[in-house]
């Protein structure tokens, strides 16, 4: 019999690990004394443990490599099932906490969306808080493996992953080997995790304490927006500084490239995706100043030099890190005179949402990548109606932005992206009664940027919704992780009968 965990569907894999992980969180409830919850813990991860060396012998003698349709099928259940085991702990230790309530937050934390369903440090210690955020940390490198792994060889959205990334070519070889998707995690998960203890230990350095760094790592690499910072911590803007570095690796997959000894890569205006963001950056963020400015001398403030370069900070901290929904405000953001949540900002920042991260990164939106593309096809076809004799210069070999094939893509993946959207706005809009509260909700969900619903001035707990408008929401959380596009491929057999 067969029992090796790289010849199962990645479903079952995740589920295991899964298992494994929740040892972390009862220890640091055992280390608290808090026998109850390292209890509830313990045997959650147990009951997964055995549920799956269940599964093992069952389907010991049956194991094959799986089809495509398998492997997409096995990435979609990931996100609709696996948030139901992650909330056991939380349903058992918390008695306030309702099973919907708990699937809804644990969707909230495994597609890095960021929504606080059930304000669980009210009720909870240190473990639980730890568990949302490892949920949250294991979703944005889950996604960013499959994405690689999956859809790569499916031509899911081919211009994800050039064919001229070295992540790609490691994987280009035997698509049809589960082990691909082995093979790609044990590249991208010392990345990983190098990237968060780095961040870890300069948070530490700079004062933040051990746990609360921790949960700030996990938060910013996986774009999540948990537990940034506390009204507490002291140098605010250095850490601020700190975890702005941080964001490129939301804006561009060039950042995860294996060819660090490649100048040619890192050269930042060689790649469109990190151009597109400095542009849409600078420009928002000097439409935000001026705005800004402009508001103080109307009310005769003292304008000082240290408070023009603050506010300045802090609108370029907050519009980054929307545009990699992140969606966490600077702390000066909340200080700019009648601003911050003004109407013209909140639909600036749910455009940045919408625009999204770099494709193949743990962001959400549309993509830069993507936008840069529907961005070059536009400029062209108004080319060419002004001069419709002109003969088009030919780019080089492999450009992505003349390449019909990423053309459609964008054009069908922003279509469906705006149908989402339109469609989960007319049904919060019902939940709501408001039509703007509809939209920040369904924006909020879809691009995975769920501090924005909060911060655009809408306080609504969302525990106390209909149950199917949490299931609706849920929904809305998953398609947006899984970028349309993956659903709409399980349907149709032309993409994975190939």
């Amino acid at each position: 019999m067969n029992f090796s965990l790289l010849n199962r569907p990645i479903f079952l894999q995740l589920f295991l690990i899964i298992s494994i992980v929740m040892i972390i969180p009862a220890l640091v409830a055992f280390v608290e004394r808090d026998y109850f919850v390292a209890r509830t813990f313990l045997y959650s991860s147990g009951a997964g443990v055995i549920f799956y060396t269940l599964i093992a012998i069952a389907l010991s003698n049956a194991m094959k490599i799986q089809n495509n349709f398998e492997k997409l099928l096995s990435f979609i259940l990931s996100y609709l099932f696996l948030p139901i085991f992650m909330a056991l702990p939380l349903v058992l230790s918390i008695a306030e906490v309702r099973l919907l309530d708990a699937w809804l937050e644990m969707v909230s934390s495994f597609t890095t969306t960021g929504f606080k369903i059930t304000n669980l440090e009210t009720f909870s210690g240190s473990s639980v808080q730890l568990w949302i955020g490892m949920v949250s940390w294991i979703g944005g490198i889950f996604f960013w493996i499959c994405a690689i792994s999956i859809l790569l060889p499916l031509n899911i959205s081919r211009l994800e992953i050039g064919t001229n990334d070295l992540v790609a070519r490691s994987t280009s070889k035997g698509y049809e080997n589960v082990n691909s998707v082995t093979s790609t995690a044990r590249h991208l998960i010392p990345i990983y995790i190098i990237i968060t203890i780095s961040l870890w230990l300069l948070l530490t350095l700079l004062g933040v304490s051990g746990f609360q760094a921790l949960l700030m790592s996990m938060s910013v690499i996986s774009t999540s927006g948990f537990d940034l910072m506390n009204n507490d911590v002291s140098n605010v803007f250095v850490i601020e500084g700190i975890i702005l570095l941080f964001f490129v690796f939301a804006i561009s997959k060039s950042t995860f490239s294996r060819d660090i000894n490649d100048i040619q890569k890192f050269r930042i205006f060689n790649d469109p995706e990190i151009c597109l963001a400095l542009i849409i950056i600078l420009a928002v963020t000097g439409l935000f100043y001026t705005k800004s400015i402009f508001v103080l001398l109307s009310k005769n403030s003292d304008i000082t030099l240290l408070l023009l370069i603050t506010h300045l900070w802090g609108i370029f901290f907050t519009v980054t890190s929307y545009l990699v929904t992140m969606g966490v405000e600077s702390k000066v953001w909340f200080n700019l005179p009648d601003f911050a949540l003004g109407k013209v900002s909140t639909v600036c920042v749910m455009g940045l949402a919408i625009i999204g991260g770099g494709v193949a990164t743990t962001a959400g939106g549309v993509k830069l990548l993507r936008v840069y593309i529907l961005y070059r096809n536009a400029a062209q076809e108004v080319d060419m109606m002004l001069h419709p004799n002109s003969i088009p210069l030919k780019k080089g070999k492999g450009s992505i932005s003349d390449n019909r094939n990423n053309r459609l893509m964008a054009w069908i993946f922003f279509m469906l992206f705006i149908t989402a959207l339109a469609s989960f706005t007319l049904i919060f809009s019902i939940l709501f009664d408001d039509v703007a509260q509809g939209l920040a909700l369904s924006v909020s969900a879809l691009t995975t940027t769920g501090p924005l619903f909060e911060n655009a001035g809408y306080e609504v707990l969302l525990t106390e919704i209909n149950q199917i408008f949490k299931i609706m929401l849920g929904l809305a959380m998953i398609i947006g992780r899984l970028e349309i596009l993956v659903i709409v491929a399980l349907i149709f057999p032309s993409v994975w009968s190939k």
